[in-house]
């Protein structure tokens, strides 16, 4: 038996524990979630403005007037640094290596061939901010396709990860031309 799509999603939510009302509208399903309001009390009067379903009301959909613009944020100016410092973990031993790169270099790390194409740091070398250009190869992928290419950030390194099912490889700082580090959280 093939059951309709409101009462899967009914039942699921139910089954999670929470309360949902659920109104097919035009072919779609649109369900809110509703919050308890606790015991009925004998000729308690609703809150004006907010709908009522037994014991339980409706969050009111209540705006301010118009939207508002978003907030800019100034960018961050970045130097182009000479190298960067990268981490790879090996999943499976539990193992980490830190290697230093050049920008434009490649090199083989176990398995993984990295090239580094650029790696950038703010201006008066500052502690945040710091992203490097990454493309990453499988030595034993037949296929060639890259691991991995994009932007990695050293604060926050599960923004743009590398997906790969033995090795973790993240960037720890930016290296100068003259072989000093930039600095950056590890």
């Amino acid at each position: 038996m093939r059951w309709p799509a409101a009462i899967l999603l009914t039942a699921l939510a139910v089954a999670a524990g929470v309360p949902v009302a659920a109104q097919e509208v035009g072919g779609g399903i649109t369900t809110s979630k509703l919050e308890p309001l606790g015991p009925p009390s004998p000729g308690a009067e609703a809150e004006e403005g907010v709908g009522q379903v037994d014991r339980f009301k409706t969050a009111p959909f209540q705006t301010d007037g118009p939207a508002r613009a978003p907030i800019l944020i100034d960018p961050v100016e970045t130097a182009e640094r000479g190298g960067a410092t990268i981490r790879q973990l090996d999943k499976m031993t539990g193992r980490t290596t830190t290697f230093e790169m050049q920008a434009g270099a490649e090199e083989v790390i176990e398995r993984l061939r990295v090239r580094l194409d650029s790696c950038r740091s703010p201006e008066g070398n500052a502690q945040h901010g710091t992203i490097a250009y990454l493309e990453v190869w499988d030595t034993k992928d037949t296929d060639g396709e890259a691991v991995f290419a994009g932007w990695m950030f050293a604060e926050s390194p599960a923004l743009s990860a590398m997906d790969h099912p033995r090795y973790d490889l993240w960037v720890i700082s930016c290296t100068t031309s003259s072989g000093g580090t930039t600095a950056a959280k590890e």
